[in-house]
């Protein structure tokens, strides 16, 4: 049983720890003090201040762990029930009360009088809650007493260090942000603009540079224009908010919930399960498979950063079951298969990446209405044909190799048995997808658009609970929305304020160019975006030009879609590393453990690249034909 020990009253009374000294105390423990103040702050008022007397027994192993302590003064050994005497290595211990353990698990004891301050169970919780990575820390913790070994996990800093202090680019952009708006109204008026709409114009400035320049989230320098022209009364209050209203916005909301509720359930992960176990045992096959486990999850999953992280584990497990020569030619081949497949195919589909439904808003309504999801596949049906032949023949000279691979279906089939049949949010899922694919489909016998089966659909899935409030919060990208609903708000104004008559007058080559010789045109565009490349982001790539060149193509007669579509595919070319996202997840994987030979992986990507320009020139005549150029 517990001995007697002296309880100070909770912090608030008259207390023996004055309150600065709490703090310090609280302070000093190194896991407490990475906590949030807002959370110790609350902790504050239910902690107390403990004596008891040398020799007393502060808990007994098998007692409920009901506080966890802070050693202030004096000393306290621990005891394991078999006798094992271990000094304390922290000033901390109980540690079993801010974990799921009932009980403790050693007994504590003063060995000279001691000070301490003591927090309820309930209280850890709370700061935990407030604070997640404390539980793991205070797990090793407890480890460590246990062992008589000081245990420490390995933090994010040990392998990868911390960028600290300010780059000179960023420097440069916070400067040409703040300088180049100053500019535009000095020099505005050469432009012979009316004062709202240069006001505009250096504001959508210094919007760019933020962009540009990488100098805060994508997101937020949109949210800098809103809130700068609904200040300043530039236009009405609809207009510039427009993009929360618009189709796109809908759409975008209704597809990245059904991708959540497909992640969550299990589903994609039993779909390449299915897939795979199907393939006969050939490079040929595998290489197919691992395509279009991609390219199946390409409508459904709206970011190529997360198909890639789908993919990836699936080509990581084939290279070793194949028992593939890491780096060669054979599991090289496989990383093509699982990068193509998550990433090539991203222009296609209208509900493959988030920016596509930021291309989508910027188009005129009529156009909106006509380039549904099946329209949108079909227009751009022969890029995809070219690049999938040139990858498949590109794949097979280049990485041409003797092995002889075996895929364990064995395995595939116990991973299945495990998943057992379909769970009820799976079949929600698959239900959900069917009705968005038919809906779309049969638009045009219901007359029902696209945008509102996607919030019918939405509305399904919150109402029967298979879309979780805490899913619907956390894995949704409401970021990703609000930079939507931003950037169509912007170019909303933009046309508001004639600015889209204006970069036409004032880019007559360019805009001659587009509508007189676009082969031409398509070429000068390739080469600006792969300079752009170079230091712009592709989301950033994509909607800056989408918004400067769409209202070109109205005022020149030439397709918005087609244009729009040219730029999502070439915005996609990269030739280093740094300049894709979603490849640094595959090669960040590879060098962990390496799998594929990045050199030649880099190089059958460069070629890729012009297959982008090659498929853009082919699909000229099929637009022609459809009546679109």
């Amino acid at each position: 049983m517990q001995s007697e020990i002296s309880i100070a009253p909770p912090i608030g009374s008259d207390t023996q720890i004055k309150n600065k000294t709490l703090i310090e105390s609280l302070l000093e423990d190194e896991l407490l003090a990475k906590c949030s103040y807002q959370s110790l702050a609350r902790l504050l008022p239910q902690v107390s201040e403990k004596h008891i007397g040398a020799g007393q027994i502060i808990y007994a192993a098998s007692e409920s762990a009901t506080h966890f302590y802070l050693l202030v003064a004096g000393n306290v050994k621990l005891v394991s029930p078999q006798g094992r005497e271990a000094a304390l290595l922290h000033g901390r211990f109980g540690e079993e009360a801010a974990s799921d353990a009932d009980h403790y698990m050693t007994d504590a004891i003063a060995v000279s009088d001691v000070s301490m301050l003591a927090i309820p169970r309930s209280a850890m919780a709370s700061l935990i809650d407030a604070n997640p990575v404390l539980k793991t820390d205070l797990l090793f913790s407890l480890a460590s007493h246990l062992s008589g070994e000081k245990l420490q996990r390995k933090s994010a800093s040990a392998s990868k260090k911390e960028e600290t202090g300010t780059s000179v680019a960023t420097i440069a952009g916070w400067l040409l942000a703040s300088v180049l708006p100053l500019l535009v109204l000095y020099r505005g008026n050469e432009l012979g603009l009316e004062r709202g709409a240069l006001i505009f114009l250096a504001i959508f400035s210094a919007t760019v540079v933020m962009w540009v320049f990488s100098l805060v989230d994508d997101y937020i320098p949109g949210l800098f224009a809103l809130v700068a022209t609904l200040v300043t009364g530039l236009v009405p209050a609809p207009v510039i908010l427009s993009g929360f209203a618009s189709d796109g916005f809908l759409m975008a909301l209704s597809t990245l919930a059904l991708g959540t509720v497909v992640v969550t359930s299990g589903l994609s992960y039993r779909m390449m399960l299915s897939l795979l176990i199907r393939l006969p045992n050939t490079q040929f096959w595998h290489f197919t498979g691992l395509m279009l486990t991609g390219t199946l999850l390409t409508p459904i999953i709206p970011t190529a950063n997360g198909r890639v992280v789908l993919v990836a584990p699936f080509f990581s497990d084939m290279v070793d079951n194949l028992n593939l020569k890491r780096q060669g030619r054979a599991a090289t081949k496989l990383a093509v298969a699982c990068f193509g497949g998550a990433s090539m195919f991203s222009a296609m589909i209208l509900t493959s990446k988030s920016v596509n439904f930021a291309v989508f808003g910027l188009l005129p309504p009529q156009l909106q209405d006509h380039f549904q999801w099946l329209t949108w596949l079909l227009a751009g049906a022969v890029a995809a044909a070219v690049l999938i032949l040139v990858n498949g023949i590109g794949a097979y000279f280049l990485f041409r190799n003797q092995e002889l691979p075996h895929l364990p279906k064995e395995r595939l089939a116990e991973q299945l048995r495990l998943l057992g049949k379909l769970k009820n949010r799976e079949w929600a899922a698959l239900i959900g997808a069917a009705f968005m694919l038919i809906g779309i489909v049969t638009s045009s016998i219901h007359k029902v658009q696209p945008p509102w089966l996607g919030f019918a659909m939405l509305f399904g899935l919150l109402l029967c609970g298979t879309l979780r409030k805490k899913e619907l919060k956390e894995k949704v990208d409401w970021t990703f929305l609000l930079y939507l609903g931003g950037i169509t708000g912007i170019v909303a104004t933009f046309n508001y304020l004639g600015l889209d008559a204006l970069l036409g007058s004032a880019l007559p080559g360019l805009g001659a160019y587009m509508r007189t010789n676009f082969p031409l045109f398509i070429l000068i565009l390739f080469v600006v975006i792969n300079v752009m490349r170079l230091a712009v982001p592709i989301n950033a790539t994509v909607v800056i030009l989408a918004a400067v060149l769409l209202p070109l193509a109205e005022i020149h007669g030439v397709n918005a879609w087609v244009l729009g579509f040219i730029i999502l595919m070439l915005s996609e070319i990269w030739f280093m590393p740094y300049q894709c996202s979603y490849y640094l997840q595959l090669q960040e994987m590879n060098r962990e453990s390496p799998l594929y030979d990045e050199k030649s992986f880099l190089r059958f990507n460069a070629l890729m690249n012009f297959a982008r320009l090659a498929a853009v020139y082919a699909s000229l005549p099929f637009w022609k034909m459809l009546g679109m150029l």
